[in-house]
């Protein structure tokens, strides 16, 4: 299938391969010739983010020499370009809510749009287009805006300036537009360009290296991924997210450090026996409760591990949250402070493998308190020689402490009393994700095992 006839196939299209592999020649194939309703935007963009009279009046004297300058993998004007643009900017807002009069909006509504992009700055009208600002309101020189900053207000211009044309049938072309770009503005700026492609009837094809770009976009999302191996390539294969592609590709995964990581955020844990019942918990609850559990070892290194999150994760993400969780062994007091962004938990009970015993488990295997010890007492009488008898016994005969009773050797044995053939951490992990949102305040409650704050901040939603 050749490229014009892919693209059609998709909203957006993604094109990767290695240097020289042909992905910049083939946007600029695309882009070749007059055509409005195809606009190229070039990689390695130059300049500063300023007006420039010059800029303009080689715009107004000649309609082609925008398309003819960026036909070049470096074009040093690039942003001059784009400030000049922003006046077409402002004049295509101003025409559409004259189109439309019952619109809302205003050309205020179109620089909030650009300006919610930028961590540090923002986009404010002037007399020269638009000025920058600091978020507290202070001006901001041009000169000083990182190159990020001014990559992404630059991209943002020339995607809106393109949503804003008349005309159908309209192809957006984004060579490497993570140059410059920290992932989390990679990020930012693909959910921009999904939801202006989406409300302007645009189709957008992007060539990228970048993998944060990739999995930026939302899941479900009409997207295709086009491999492109060399230069005189004119036959193409795609594939779409899938099952496969999120099990082979990690771009697709939910790891701690991914751009998946605001929707699953980390949790560290003791040790695996914790990652199966919180990975059970998700899965059982379809994603609602979605944590990514990150195994540290042991309860000694969770403060190094905390530390390290409460660290860089400010540095990586925007208002970044993280999660510790330890077991409350044989301590009383279950209250522990944060740090940071790192929110410290420790369980209402001994370890996770106590919610065995809980009322909900019980109930669910047909028992209740009296039954279930009666049913220890019985495997006892038929296993005397059990290596953990003398454990079982301890557990019947102290049955109302339960919830703080160490069970570990005995988990198994707990597990073949309440005749279930599944794992006891798929047992716990699917009766949380069932019971969690119930409101059951009983001694031995699902809830108050696994106390207030871990329901609150793990299970609220």
């Amino acid at each position: 299938m050749n490229i014009n006839e892919l693209i059609q196939r998709a909203r957006f299209t993604v094109l990767i391969g290695k240097n020289g592999a042909g992905k910049s020649s083939l946007l600029r194939t695309l882009s070749s010739g007059v055509n409005s309703s195809i606009k190229y935007v070039s990689p390695e963009r130059g300049g500063t983010l300023k007006y420039d009279p010059n800029v303009d009046n080689n715009i107004a004297s000649n309609p082609d020499w925008t398309r003819q300058t960026r036909q070049t993998n470096r074009f040093d004007q690039f942003r001059q370009q784009s400030a000049a643009l922003f006046r077409n900017l402002e004049l295509s807002v101003l025409r559409e809510i004259a189109r439309n009069r019952a619109s809302k909006e205003d050309f205020n509504t179109t620089l909030e749009t650009i300006s919610a992009l930028l961590p540090a700055v923002k986009l404010v009208s002037s007399n020269s287009g638009f000025a920058v600002q600091s978020k507290a309101g202070n001006p901001v020189d041009e000169n000083s805006l990182s190159s990020g900053e001014s990559e992404l207000i630059a991209l943002a211009i020339e995607v809106l300036v393109f949503a804003y044309q008349l005309g159908t049938e309209k192809i957006l072309l984004l060579d490497e537009p993570d140059v410059h770009l920290h992932p989390d503005l990679q990020q930012k700026f693909v959910g921009f360009v999904e939801k202006i492609a989406v409300k302007y009837d645009i189709r957008v094809v992007i060539a990228t290296h970048s993998t944060a770009i990739i999995g930026a976009f939302a899941n479900g999302r009409d997207l295709q991924i086009v491999p492109i191996a060399d230069r005189g390539q004119s036959d193409f294969m795609c594939f779409q997210r899938s099952e496969i592609a999120e099990e082979i590709l990690p771009i697709f995964g939910a790891h701690p450090l991914s751009t998946a990581f605001n929707k699953m955020p980390v949790i560290l844990i003791e040790g695996d026996d914790d990652r199966r019942v919180i990975e059970q918990i998700v899965r059982s609850s379809k994603q609602k409760f979605a944590v990514s559990p990150c195994v540290v070892g042991d309860k000694q290194s969770l403060p190094k591990w905390e530390d390290w999150l409460n660290q860089f994760l400010p540095v990586l993400y925007d208002s970044p949250k993280a999660f510790s969780l330890r077991d409350l062994d044989g301590g009383s007091q279950t209250f522990i402070d944060d740090v940071g962004c790192v929110v410290r938990m420790r369980l209402n009970c001994y370890a996770m493998e106590n919610l065995l015993l809980c009322d909900e488990v019980l109930a669910a295997h047909g028992f209740d308190e009296v039954t279930f010890q009666a049913a220890l007492m019985e495997w006892m009488l038929k296993s005397p020689a059990h290596k953990y008898v003398a454990n079982v016994q301890a557990l019947a005969s102290s049955f109302v402490t339960r919830r703080t009773i160490d069970i570990k050797d005995v988990r198994n044995i707990v597990v073949a009393v309440l005749q279930s053939n599944q794992p006891w951490e798929v047992i716990v992990g699917q009766t949380i994700a069932a019971n969690v949102a119930a409101v059951n305040t009983a001694p031995n409650s699902m809830r108050v095992y696994l106390g207030d704050k871990v329901v609150s901040n793990l299970f609220s939603g």
